[in-house]
């Protein structure tokens, strides 16, 4: 559709688009706001390049979209205790690999609903993120497929395997560390529908399903390598390569994303902001 307020680049054919026009420093007005709001249903993640944000800035831009969702285990940045700091040379320690596709806490009963990153420092090459448009996957399947994926649920724990085994490498200092991510596992259904458009996506998270549930672990193994392999495929990606000053906005829970983990030796920071969710995915 053809919008007012800014001009529209798209980044892939499967979603993603660049706003261009827009300075985020400063509030929308209602119109502008409804037109972004409608280029995210139908990009699902909007890049805004060239800014240059304060904090309470940023944070102002997030709390058009919901209200701001604080997550203890991530650390912040200074004199802040909302926006997330992601330094890929600070060491890590046994948080979950956001290398591995994802979706932003879907160990929650009600994940997060969006989020925000922030490009401060990035170099020039690698450190990309990319994006999975769950509802070109789930039409991609077979009618058969959708029709058994969607009376099955899965089963969504916080510790990955990568946490697991530094618990048992390192020891007590670990499982203190873990703590944050010793939660009762989601259950969450493998097809959700949005509660606006009526469309229906996967909800497939590789790096934290572990099962379906109703499934024997060898049927529950299978159908997730399936899934992970499907949702993997590049036709439905975008791959965003950052400059310092871009922003992305995506949907969490109609995307899966991850970070491209080949900037080691660069310095690459970022700040983050999620949007709390308001309901539990549901078919």
């Amino acid at each position: 559709m053809a919008y007012k307020n800014f001009d529209v680049s798209p980044v892939a054919g499967a979603l993603g688009a660049e706003l261009h026009g827009l300075d985020l420093s400063k509030p929308f007005d209602e119109y502008t706001l409804k037109e972004v709001d409608q280029a995210l249903l139908e990009y699902l993640v909007l890049f805004f390049k060239d800014q240059s944000l304060t904090p309470d800035q940023f944070k102002s831009f997030v709390r058009s979209f919901g209200e701001i969702e604080n997550h203890p285990f991530i650390e912040k940045i200074e004199g802040d205790n909302q926006i997330e700091s992601l330094d890929l040379a600070r060491d890590q320690g046994i948080g979950p690999p956001t290398s591995v596709l994802h979706i932003d806490v879907s160990m929650f009963e009600i994940p997060t609903k969006g989020a925000a990153l922030y490009a401060v420092d990035v170099g020039p090459a690698g450190g990309d993120t990319i994006w999975v448009n769950a509802y070109t996957a789930y039409d991609a399947l077979s009618e058969s497929m959708k029709n058994f994926l969607e009376g099955h649920r899965g089963l969504f724990p916080a510790l990955h395997d990568k946490v697991l085994n530094q618990m048992i490498k390192t020891g007590p200092d670990a499982f203190q560390k873990a703590g944050p991510f010793m939660i009762v596992p989601s259950e969450h259904p493998l097809v959700h529908t949005h509660p606006k458009t009526g469309k229906k996506a996967l909800f497939v998270c590789p790096l934290f399903m572990r099962s379906i549930v109703d499934l024997n672990d060898d049927e529950s193994d299978a159908i997730i390598r399936f899934l992970i392999q499907h949702v993997s495929k590049p036709e439905f990606q975008c791959r965003y390569h950052w400059q310092n000053g871009s922003i992305a906005l995506w949907d969490n829970l109609f995307t899966i994303h991850k970070r491209v983990d080949d900037a080691y030796d660069e310095h690459r920071v970022m700040h983050r902001l999620a949007i709390k969710g308001t309901e539990a995915p549901t078919l």
